[in-house]
C-alpha cells in the first residue's frame, strides 16, 4: 500500500518526540518551555579570529641610475649608485567586536616611502595617523655660476647642482561612525618643501650672454591642510555640511643674486603667504526612481606679500594684500522613467570677486580679476533594444572675465554616443560631438599688441570629435579591444593666434589565456597632434606675418607575459617590456628653421615569486630602462647650462623575503 509523503513526516516527527518527556496538552507558556539545544547551531564559516593578520617583506638591492634623474623618479633609491634596503608591511587587526586596526608601511629604505596605522571601531571612534616623503628630480647636470646656499648669492666658476624637490607630508584623520544618523568627520595634514628649483638668465656674470640658471632654495615653505564636517543620513536622503581650509607660509620674501661686485644687482620673489577658507553645505533626495544633489560652497583667498624685500621696484606701501571671495553653488537631477529611458539635468554658476590691493607700484594699475561662469547641462539614455543603448545631450557654458580683451564667451556643445552589446563576442561603441564658441566685441588697448591678437582660450572656435571603440572576443582565450579617436578645432578669425588643432589616435589591446597557468598581453597605441598657428612681428610696420606647424608624434608598443607553476615547481614568473618613441616637428614659413625634438625609451620589468610554504615566499624583482631625448633649445648649450639633456642605462635589482601572518 502507498503512504502519503506528508503522512510520513508526521509520523517521523511524532516518533521523535515520543522519546521524550511529553508535554501537557496546550501548554505553551514560557514557563514550560525547554531550553533549545543549539550544539549544531555554530557557523564555523562565520567566525573570525582576532589578532594581526597580513604581510611583511624584508629586501635588499642593487641600483645604478646612470646618473639620471628620470630612472631616479622611477627608482626613488638614497643613492645614485650601491646596495639597498626595503622593508614593506601590511597589516591588519581584528579584534573583538567592531574593533579594527591597520598598519602599513611601503618602500622603507627608498627615498619615497610612507607610513601609517590606523586604530578604531567600524561603528564608532576610529583615528589615522600617517607620514610620507616624496621626492621629485628634474635633472643632477645643469649648470650655474650661483650657490643656492649663499645670500646673496654672488657668481663665482660654473659648477652642477640638482635641481630637486622633496615633500614630508604628515597626516591625521578622526571619523566617529555613532549609532545616530550623523557622521562628523575631521583630517589634518602638514607638507613641508624642502628643494633646489631654478630659474632662467639670459647672460651670466664672468661669461656673457648666454644662456644660464639661476637656483633657487626653497627650505622655509610649509603647507597645513584642514577639513572637518558633519553629515546626516536619513531615510531617502542626506545632508553635509563641510568646511576645508589651507594655510601656505613662507619664510622668505625674495633672493638676490649677482657678481661679485654687486651680489644685489637681480632680485627674484618667493612665493608669499596665502590661505583658504572654504564652507560647503551639499545634499541629495531621492524619491520614486528620482535623485536630486546639490552643493553651496563660498570661500575667500586671501595671499599677504611683503614688497619692501624689492629695491628696484617703486611701491606706494611696503605689503600687498590680495583677496578673492568665490561663490558657487550647483545641482543635478536624474529620473528614471520605465526600464528604457532615464533623463539628467544640471547647472552650476560661480561668481569670483577680486578685492585685492589696485596700486601698490607706482604709475601702474592693477585691473581686477573679476570674473564669473555658468553651465547648464541636458541628457537622455534611451536603451532601443536589450542589446542598444542612445545617448544624447546638449551643454552650455558661459564666461564673462571683466579684465580680459573679449568680456563674454559663450560654448555650446551637442553629443550623441550609443552603445551595442549584445549577449555574444562583440561589443561596440561610438560617441559623436559637435561645440562651438562665439562672444562679445573685442578690445584691445595695449598698443605693443595686435589689435588683431586672438587669444586661443577668447577666440571663436568650431570644434568636431569623433570617437569608437570595439570589443570582441575571438575565443575563450583570446580577448582584444581597439579603441580610436579624432578630433580638430577650427578658428574663423586666425589673424594673429592659433589657427587650427588636430587629434588622433588608436590603442589597440589583446589579451591571450595560453593555458591555465600562461597568460599574455600586447598593446599599442599611436598619436598624432597637431596646431598651426599665426605670428607677427611687433617691429614691422605691416606686423610682417608669418605661420608655423607643429607636429606631435607618440608611438607605444608592449608586450608581457605571466606564468604561474613555472616548471612544475611552486613559482610564478612575469615580465613586462615597453617602447616608445616621440617626435616632434615645427616648420615655420619664415624665418628659423626650427629642428626636431626626439624622445626614445626602452622599459623593461620583471619578477619572479617562488613559494617556499604556506607562510614564506621569496621574490625577486627587475627594472632596466634605455632613454635618450633631445631638445634643441639645450643642444648647444652645455658648456653654461650643463646637460640638460638625457641618455642613460638604469638598472634596478632586489630580492625580498615575504611572510603571511
Amino acid at each position: 500500500m502507498k503512504q502519503s509523503t506528508l503522512w510520513l513526516s508526521l509520523l517521523t516527527i511524532f516518533s521523535a518526540h515520543a522519546t521524550e518527556e511529553p508535554l501537557a496538552v496546550e501548554d505553551y507558556s514560557l514557563q514550560s518551555a525547554r531550553e533549545a539545544k543549539t550544539a549544531r547551531w555554530r557557523c564555523a564559516s562565520c567566525e573570525s579570529e582576532s589578532g594581526w593578520f597580513g604581510e611583511v617583506g624584508l629586501g635588499t638591492g642593487y641600483i645604478n641610475d646612470d646618473g639620471a634623474t628620470r630612472f631616479r623618479n622611477w627608482v626613488p633609491a638614497a643613492n645614485d649608485t650601491g646596495m639597498l634596503g626595503i622593508f614593506n608591511a601590511d597589516l591588519q587587526y581584528r579584534g573583538e567586536g567592531s574593533r579594527y586596526g591597520a598598519l602599513e608601511a611601503r618602500d622603507l629604505g627608498m627615498r619615497r616611502f610612507s607610513m601609517s596605522l590606523e586604530q578604531g571601531f567600524y561603528d564608532g571612534a576610529r583615528a589615522k595617523i600617517g607620514y610620507s616623503e616624496t621626492p621629485f628630480y628634474w635633472n643632477s647636470h645643469g649648470k650655474s655660476v650661483y650657490r643656492s646656499d649663499d645670500a646673496p648669492m654672488a657668481a663665482g666658476a660654473l659648477a652642477e647642482f640638482d635641481k630637486e624637490v622633496v615633500r614630508k607630508k604628515l597626516t591625521m584623520g578622526l571619523a566617529y561612525t555613532p549609532k545616530s544618523p550623523w557622521r562628523p568627520y575631521a583630517d589634518f595634514s602638514y607638507e613641508k618643501k624642502e628643494a633646489t628649483l631654478a630659474t632662467y638668465q639670459s647672460s651670466i656674470p664672468g661669461i656673457g650672454s648666454m644662456p644660464g640658471f639661476v637656483p633657487k632654495l626653497v627650505d622655509g615653505s610649509s603647507t597645513t591642510l584642514v577639513k572637518s564636517g558633519i553629515s546626516y543620513l536619513g531615510e531617502g536622503w542626506l545632508v553635509d555640511l563641510a568646511y576645508n581650509g589651507s594655510l601656505y607660509r613662507n619664510e622668505e620674501t625674495a633672493f638676490y643674486f649677482g657678481s661679485a661686485s654687486d651680489p644685489y644687482a637681480n632680485e627674484r620673489a618667493y612665493e608669499p603667504d596665502n590661505s583658504f577658507h572654504q564652507v560647503s553645505l551639499s545634499g541629495q533626495y531621492n524619491w520614486n526612481r528620482q535623485s536630486l544633489s546639490g552643493r553651496i560652497l563660498s570661500s575667500r583667498a586671501t595671499s599677504d606679500g611683503n614688497l619692501a624685500a624689492f629695491r628696484q621696484v617703486p611701491i606706494t606701501q611696503s605689503d600687498f594684500h590680495g583677496e578673492i571671495d568665490t561663490i558657487q553653488t550647483n545641482a543635478k537631477w536624474v529620473g528614471r522613467f520605465g526600464r528604457d529611458l532615464t533623463l539628467r539635468a544640471g547647472g552650476e554658476y560661480r561668481d569670483r570677486q577680486d578685492n585685492s590691493d589696485k596700486q601698490v607700484v607706482i604709475g601702474k594699475q592693477r585691473q581686477p580679476g573679476d570674473r564669473s561662469h555658468s553651465k547648464a547641462n541636458l541628457e537622455a539614455d534611451y536603451r532601443l533594444s536589450r542589446s542598444v543603448k542612445v545617448t544624447g545631450g546638449y551643454q552650455y557654458r558661459a564666461d564673462e572675465r571683466e579684465y580680459a580683451d573679449r568680456r563674454k564667451t559663450d560654448e555650446q556643445t551637442l553629443f550623441l554616443k550609443s552603445r551595442y552589446r549584445p549577449v555574444g563576442d562583440l561589443q561596440l561603441g561610438g560617441k559623436l560631438s559637435w561645440s562651438t564658441r562665439d562672444g562679445s566685441e573685442w578690445k584691445n588697448n595695449n598698443t605693443n599688441v595686435s589689435p588683431t591678437l586672438r587669444q586661443f582660450y577668447l577666440a571663436n572656435r568650431d570644434r568636431f570629435e569623433l570617437r569608437g571603440d570595439l570589443q570582441y572576443a575571438f575565443s575563450e582565450q583570446l580577448s582584444s579591444s581597439l579603441e580610436g579617436w579624432w578630433a580638430r578645432a577650427n578658428y574663423p578669425e586666425p589673424d594673429i593666434g592659433l589657427s587650427e588643432g588636430e587629434d588622433y589616435g588608436i590603442d589597440l589591446t589583446l589579451n591571450q589565456q595560453f593555458d591555465e597557468n600562461l597568460s599574455g598581453h600586447l598593446f599599442s597605441n599611436v598619436q598624432w597632434i597637431t596646431s598651426s598657428q599665426n605670428h607677427a612681428y611687433t617691429g614691422a610696420p605691416d606686423w610682417d606675418p608669418y605661420s608655423t606647424r607643429v607636429r606631435d608624434q607618440i608611438t607605444t608598443l608592449g608586450v608581457g607575459l605571466s606564468q604561474k607553476k613555472a616548471f612544475d615547481l611552486a613559482l610564478e614568473l612575469g615580465v613586462d617590456y615597453s617602447f616608445s618613441y616621440g617626435r616632434g616637428q615645427t616648420d615655420a614659413s619664415k624665418g628659423y628653421d626650427y629642428p626636431d625634438l626626439t624622445s626614445k625609451q626602452h622599459r623593461l620589468e620583471g619578477y619572479a615569486l617562488y613559494q617556499l610554504d604556506e607562510k614564506q615566499s621569496l621574490r625577486w624583482d627587475m627594472r632596466y630602462e634605455l632613454y635618450h631625448d633631445v631638445d634643441y633649445l639645450y643642444t648647444g648649450e652645455e658648456y653654461s647650462m650643463g646637460h640638460v639633456n638625457q641618455n642613460y642605462n638604469g638598472y634596478f635589482t632586489a630580492i625580498s623575503w615575504l611572510y603571511k601572518f
